[in-house]
């Protein structure tokens, strides 16, 4: 329930914790008790949805012998489905709390469009007019000073403006989104990155794009590209705003796999491209938004930030290429259970899994009439209801108030995460939040100031060479072959590591049947 671990790579799976407002993951624990330790628990051992003949927590799926999905025994040559490969071998079924991460998934996301129309749709308009209306090409080459004080005290207009801010609704901003402030009237002496450069950058990368999926063997038309990007452009302001607000990143991952599920079905490599351009556009957006913001309090010319990202942005590109391609080639069982140094690729097994589950066996056979998972589609009703209610409650309350501190979006949408994350990632990552967002901040608020955020990339950077190094230096050229003692051996003795079920079945038996 509650495993402790002093690893930062664990503790930091889901995001690191000392970037995480406590109020915001205060709201990622409630789900997880909610969900993952009660409710999961009750119906696994009532055996509901047969999740009882899987393991409670599992990055896979399963067949109707309690065995992993065998997905090569429903496909063509061509990497289609094939109906009657399906319908002689068995349906898709997954362990309870996959299917409940599916129907919190689902509740975020409508919670999302509805928690952002609430809280934020008259800001958001406003801005929206303002920036259509400014000409962002003009600078200033003079610094303006705030006129926020008269003779010591704040001006009456800056007054109202803050009684309009406190009485608007918005949790969790301090000003108006519209505000200016000291940083937006330095950065006026520097002229904004041409829009022109946005559009060149975007129409050469679709032209590419385009090749691609037209080119290759993806099954996927120019217009199922067309089609993945503009539900990350009309979803990527919500997306934004609360990853600024709370440092939890709202996924597109599951909406895009079932969308290209229903328009292209039978499809799984189609699936994993379109879910690709879909989920990554949002996820690297919202990070280029991220640097753009860092750049702007630290006063860098727009320009040259946009040229250094993109800069960045091809040099990483081949890198990462260029490293999985070795990896390939010189790492036995890569992305095996086997694999050398855990190197079993949960994240992409999970992808993998979307890709049978929506692109393969279809959205149609899942949430269907007669379906077995159909209920789980109330719960995208369930989130669009739920933000409603907390603003009608939470509107007129003080900032501080419990009301005004829900975020319904991040409450569900972070358990997207389970698979493959598990309890241990979300307890650790809880906890280390709390001592550090709350107890230390409350207590020692000068040093919370001045050395958490640099704690939190000092832990990151040192992971990352601590890995590169141990793995070059001591695994790789098999020194650590062979090496074993009661830490490395003790955690794979209980059915946690093995999966083990909770009913099982005789030679021969399904449990559909």
């Amino acid at each position: 329930m509650l495993p402790i671990t002093f690893n930062w790579a664990q503790i930091a799976y889901i995001g690191s914790p000392l970037l995480t407002p406590w109020w915001a993951a205060a709201n990622v624990v409630t789900g997880l008790v909610i969900v993952m330790w009660i409710v999961a628990p009750i119906l696994y051992y009532k055996n509901v949805l047969y999740s009882a003949f899987m393991p409670i927590l599992s990055s896979s799926v399963f067949d109707n012998t309690g065995k992993e999905y065998d997905v090569s025994r429903i496909l063509t040559p061509d990497y289609l489905f094939d109906r009657k490969k399906y319908e002689a071998y068995s349906r898709v079924y997954l362990p309870i709390t996959y299917a409940l991460a599916y129907g919190v998934q689902f509740a975020g996301l409508s919670a999302l469009v509805t928690h952002t129309a609430c809280w934020y749709g008259k800001e958001i308009w406003q801005v929206s007019q303002q920036s259509v209306a400014s000409d962002p090409t003009q600078a200033s080459v003079a610094y303006e000073p705030i006129p926020n004080r008269t003779n010591g005290k704040r001006s009456a207009h800056v007054r109202s403006n803050s009684k309009e801010s406190d009485s608007s609704g918005e949790v969790g901003l301090d000003t108006s989104m519209s505000g200016d402030d000291v940083h937006a009237r330095l950065m006026r002496r520097y002229e904004d990155a041409p829009a022109s450069w946005y559009l060149a950058t975007f129409l050469t990368m679709l032209a590419i794009g385009l090749f691609v999926v037209t080119y290759y063997p993806t099954h996927l038309p120019w217009y199922g590209l067309l089609f993945a990007l503009s539900i990350t452009a009309v979803l990527f302001i919500p997306v934004a705003i609360v990853m600024a607000i709370t440092n939890q990143h709202s996924s597109l991952y599951l909406i895009c796999q079932i969308i290209c599920g229903a328009v292209f079905p039978g499809r799984p490599v189609a699936n994993m491209v379109f879910t690709t351009y879909c989920y990554i556009s949002s996820a690297q957006g919202v990070k280029f938004s991220s640097d753009l913001k860092l750049g702007h309090y630290m006063k860098i010319p727009p320009k040259l930030l946009f040229q250094v990202q993109m800069l960045a942005t091809l040099v990483s590109s081949f890198t990462q290429v260029g490293v999985l391609n070795w990896m390939f080639r010189n790492l036995p069982s890569l992305c095996e259970p086997d694999a050398i140094n855990g190197f079993s690729c949960p994240l992409a097994r999970v992808h993998f899994n979307g890709s049978i589950l929506w692109g393969v066996v279809g959205p149609k056979r899942f949430f269907g009439q007669g379906a077995l998972y159909r209920h789980l589609v109330w719960f995208f009703l369930l989130g669009a209801i739920a933000p409603v209610v907390v603003f009608m409650i939470g509107r007129k309350r003080p900032r501080n108030s419990f009301w005004r501190k829900i975020n319904l979006p991040v409450l569900f949408g972070s358990l997207s995460w389970i698979p493959p994350a598990t309890g241990l990632n979300f307890s650790t990552w809880a906890l280390v939040c709390f001592v550090f967002n709350s107890v230390i901040r409350k207590r020692k608020p000068g040093w919370w100031r001045k050395y958490t955020m640099t704690l939190s990339a000092a832990l990151d950077s040192g992971l990352a060479i601590g890995v590169v190094v141990v793995f070059f230096g001591v695994v790789f050229p098999g020194w650590a072959k062979g090496f074993s003692w009661w830490g490395t051996e003790v955690f794979k003795q209980g059915c946690d590591w093995h999966a083990c079920p909770y009913k099982t079945l005789k030679p021969g038996e399904t449990f559909d049947s």
